[in-house]
């Protein structure tokens, strides 16, 4: 049972995941932590680290991480295989739909009305981590200069990453 309640809610986090793997991380705490309560925030945002730093894209990498944690080996075949699936079907049917329709007002319309949606998920993810990220003065030190470093300078995000985890680590254990 616990394998078609994972096709189902994976599925459906795939069909709302306009805007690409950052925009459906919210959809995935709300179906996996508010309402299924399969894992608490702080054990997915250990999965999205996790996710992050594994090849691949991050809403694909966190739904295979969280399939494999409620129903193992196959629950990750299970929940990567459905959370793919809608975007793939609507993926090929809106190529075929553009490929005919590209020119007409509407259909540019509705993409670029589509935007501000896609942002919107983005950030509601992103307030999320930051409520957990936060827990200690010198975290909030080290995200703010990870930030900065990002900005405002050429620095590679995975060394960011790297020096941020070694800082935790040092700090933290």
């Amino acid at each position: 049972m616990i394998y078609l309640k994972l096709f189902v809610v994976f599925a459906q986090i795939g069909a709302i995941s306009f805007g690409g793997g950052y925009s459906i991380l919210k959809a995935i705490i709300h179906y996996v932590v508010d309402t299924n309560r399969w894992l608490t925030l702080d054990q997915f945002n250990e999965i999205v680290a996790i996710s992050q730093s594994t090849p691949g894209p991050i809403g694909i990498n966190a739904a295979t991480f969280v399939g494999y944690k409620i129903g193992g080996i196959f629950g990750s075949i299970i929940a990567t295989f459905s959370v793919i699936l809608v975007p793939i079907i609507s993926s090929l049917t809106l190529y075929f739909f553009y490929r005919r329709h590209s020119e007409n007002r509407i259909v540019q319309g509705v993409i670029f009305k589509l935007k501000p949606v896609v942002l919107g998920m983005i950030a509601a993810a992103a307030f999320s981590f930051i409520k957990t990220s936060l827990g200690t003065p010198l975290a909030v030190v080290v995200n703010i200069c990870a930030f900065i470093l990002l900005l405002k300078t050429n620095i590679d995000t995975v060394t960011i990453l790297l020096l941020s985890g070694i800082l935790g680590y040092e700090f933290f254990r």
